[in-house]
């Protein structure tokens, strides 16, 4: 995708901080990064990797993988986004998985 330089003529559309929150944003996730909490991955989020059943031509599951895609946006567009990597920050929707061990 070509970037547009700017002239001294031309203004943003949107602020710095929008700006910055679209460059950090990757394909799949639910919303801009950076709109959870301070410091939040989506790895800490529940929405984090989900599972994806496949079907053949009759519609029976023919095996099930797991997929490091956000669920939370197969949810609002029907679709299987691209994969997300842990480390990204977290979007508005971001919701803390509960410790599975217990602090341990």
């Amino acid at each position: 995708m070509a970037r547009l330089t700017l002239s001294s003529n031309l203004t943003r559309g949107y602020s710095e901080t929008l700006d910055q929150q679209i460059r950090a944003t990757h394909q799949g996730q639910a919303h801009f990064a950076h709109g959870g909490p301070f410091g939040a991955t989506c790895h800490e989020c529940i929405f984090w990797g989900y599972f994806q059943q496949h079907r053949d031509k009759a519609g029976n599951s023919t095996k099930i993988t797991f997929r490091k895609g956000c669920a939370k946006y197969h949810a609002l567009t029907g679709k299987h986004g691209a994969i997300v990597p842990a480390n990204t920050s977290a979007c508005r929707y971001f919701e803390r998985k509960e410790r599975e061990n217990n602090g341990q």
